[in-house]
């Protein structure tokens, strides 16, 4: 009886194992189906194409990179230059003057009006000569610098031939002059380069006319006629060499 219970168990045990072994394979069945289900469910189509396919879909979903050189300026910049090109344009039919065959045309030139001649002031002028480029040595009343620059007024060198005070003021002065027992010695720069000969006319004509001095007035023309005559010299003179060239 023993035995008997004993092979009973073990066929009733054998028959569990086979429904735990069915039961294992339909769950195991159902597992993988729902695998392939939740596959099919989530699986995206694209992911199947070649990844250049991916790279070239992506590339067209992005903005265009404009190529290099065909940007667009700012707006301001593009109302400066056609600023720019309104002025100029502007200007050249402003003053340009005429297009025409004839070259000449262009370059031709209205003739002057008519200027009224106006009568030299030889005083007025020599006074702003002096004022200029004698006064820091002569001083404003002519009595010069004790010493140096002798006095203007009542000299015989200024009132006396005008040829004198004309060559000195064109080439200057040097060496040492005696006048009424005092000695001067300084150089006097001359001023030929510098002035033309209307203005060393009217200075010339001024010192022999003002302080306290009278004389007869020295025209343009003769400081002309003694500025070509001196014309070689390029040092100051000195009082033996002027002499000389007056009186010969």
């Amino acid at each position: 009886m023993a035995e008997e219970q004993h092979f009973g168990d073990r066929g009733q045990d054998r028959g569990q194992d086979k429904d735990n072994i069915r039961k294992q394979g339909s769950a195991r069945g159902r597992k993988v189906k729902g695998r392939e289900n939740d596959s099919r469910e989530f699986t995206d189509r694209e992911d199947e194409r070649s990844m250049e396919e991916l790279h070239r879909a992506a590339m067209e979903k992005e903005e265009k990179i404009p190529e290099e050189g065909n940007e667009r300026g700012p707006w301001w910049m593009y109302v400066i230059v056609i600023g720019t090109l309104a002025f100029g344009f502007f200007y050249m039919g402003r003053y340009l003057g005429e297009i025409s065959d004839q070259p000449h045309v262009l370059f031709t030139r209205p003739a002057p009006p008519d200027v009224e001649e106006v009568d030299l002031d030889l005083m007025a002028e020599g006074r702003r000569v002096y004022t200029r480029l004698c006064q820091s040595c002569h001083q404003q009343d002519g009595a010069g610098v004790q010493g140096a620059f002798p006095p203007l007024g009542g000299s015989e060198w200024v009132i006396g031939n005008p040829e004198r005070p004309v060559y000195i003021v064109l080439q200057g002065f040097q060496g040492e002059i005696i006048r009424e027992g005092v000695t001067y010695n300084a150089v006097m720069p001359g001023f030929g380069r510098l002035l033309s000969d209307e203005e060393v006319a009217s200075v010339v004509t001024y010192i022999r006319n003002s302080f306290g001095n009278e004389a007869p007035d020295v025209l343009p023309e003769e400081a002309a006629e003694m500025r070509e005559a001196s014309d070689g010299r390029t040092s100051p003179w000195t009082e033996p060499e002027l002499q000389e060239f007056i009186d010969q």
